[in-house]
């Protein structure tokens, strides 16, 4: 793998974290600022509540995104946004997150010393974590399907974008044979 297409990479995983990290963040805080509403803790004090878990829970979610994103890249190597069904996504997304989230929460657990956290304490966190894990992944698929329908873009118009790149930079292009051939796959 090249460095460039490591640091592409490397860069996507960082973007699908943040997404993540903020989708999880933000329904973590609406669902902690209601379940403190429910309890009949004052406004004000519900909503600080919320927020405080809206980030850790925004943290985990970080790092949920970036297991996931390890996983569809393995999962759905080559296939275009289109041919892939954005409710399987959101189920996919779902069981990662579902069983990861747990698992993580307990090896941490483990890891800075402390013992096995029963598991029907952490049956709570499956629970939500798939939540936002299917929410998350499926909402984010179905709208980049919708931008790249709103916005298709011809192997004519990439090709010439490249080229106005490379006559601003005054550069050669070069194209080698995997490049080129992989640019007029039919659809």
């Amino acid at each position: 793998m090249s460095d460039e297409n490591r640091f592409t990479r490397l860069r996507a995983a960082v973007r699908n974290a943040v997404v993540w990290g903020i989708g999880w963040g933000a329904i973590g805080s609406a669902v902690a600022t209601t379940i403190r509403l429910v309890d009949k803790i004052p406004f004000g004090q519900a909503l600080l509540d919320g927020i405080g878990m809206g980030i850790r829970i925004g943290f985990i979610g970080a790092i949920a995104g970036t297991a996931f994103f390890a996983f569809i890249g393995l999962a759905y190597r080559g296939k275009r946004l289109r041919d892939i069904s954005w409710v399987r996504f959101g189920v996919g997304g779902a069981v990662l997150a579902g069983l990861f989230v747990p698992a993580f929460l307990q090896t941490m657990n483990l890891i800075t010393g402390g013992a096995l956290v029963p598991w029907n304490l952490v049956f709570d966190d499956l629970v939500l974590s798939a939540a936002f894990g299917g929410i998350t992944a499926a909402g984010t698929m179905f709208l980049a399907q919708r931008y790249e329908a709103k916005h298709p873009v011809t192997v004519q118009e990439l090709l010439e974008r490249m080229e106005q790149q490379t006559l601003a930079t005054g550069e050669a292009v070069k194209f080698g044979k995997p490049e080129r051939s992989r640019s007029v796959e039919p659809r």
